[in-house]
């Protein structure tokens, strides 16, 4: 039988466990791949954000042709410079760019831990604070109501959805491709 004591113990094991890990992949400093031009079609598809003089731009890169990589620019940092909309980069004028990756790692962990820790907080919700039912039991001797069922399905769900796109924010990741010549 479990007592309270112990459910405490763990809670704050876990939020330790939680507090020290969870600056690790923000310490981590920022990869770097060194590519050659004909290597560059990996990054076709994907997220990058490219510095070119007069302008910053983020969006899909597209074709890799043999003097040029098309983005189709979808955040600019100077409109006139370089427009929203396809764009030509030339090889001579691209070093570097940086290429967004996506793990699933705190996707996964954080939802579950959610699912873990919200789940019954939702229950203790409609059971207790609104059908005002004992706790800890099933039993409930006027039934419960629609307002304690959606009270605990709605706390569950936005707590399991807060979580996964908090760890959706921390599986982006940046690469920095630098381009040999």
């Amino acid at each position: 039988m479990w007592h309270v004591t112990d459910s405490m113990r763990r809670v704050r094991t876990l939020a330790l466990a939680v507090a020290i890990l969870s600056p690790l992949p923000l310490a981590a400093g920022p990869r770097v791949r060194h590519v050659k031009w004909e290597d560059l079609p990996m990054v076709t598809g994907r997220t990058v954000r490219i510095s070119l003089p007069g302008c910053d731009v983020t969006g899909k890169a597209g074709m890799v042709e043999s003097d040029a990589l098309w983005i189709d620019v979808r955040k600019t940092s100077n409109r006139n410079a370089c427009p929203k909309g396809r764009l030509r980069v030339p090889r001579e004028k691209l070093h570097s760019l940086e290429m967004q990756t996506k793990g699933k790692f705190f996707r996964v962990g954080a939802s579950a831990l959610a699912g873990m820790l919200v789940v019954p907080l939702g229950y203790a919700a409609g059971t207790y604070g609104v059908d005002r039912c004992d706790f800890w039991s099933s039993y409930c001797p006027h039934g419960h109501s629609a307002g304690g069922v959606l009270a605990a399905v709605g706390i569950s769900a936005a707590g399991i959805t807060g979580a996964y796109f908090a760890g959706n924010a921390l599986d982006t990741r940046w690469t920095v491709i630098e381009i040999e010549p």
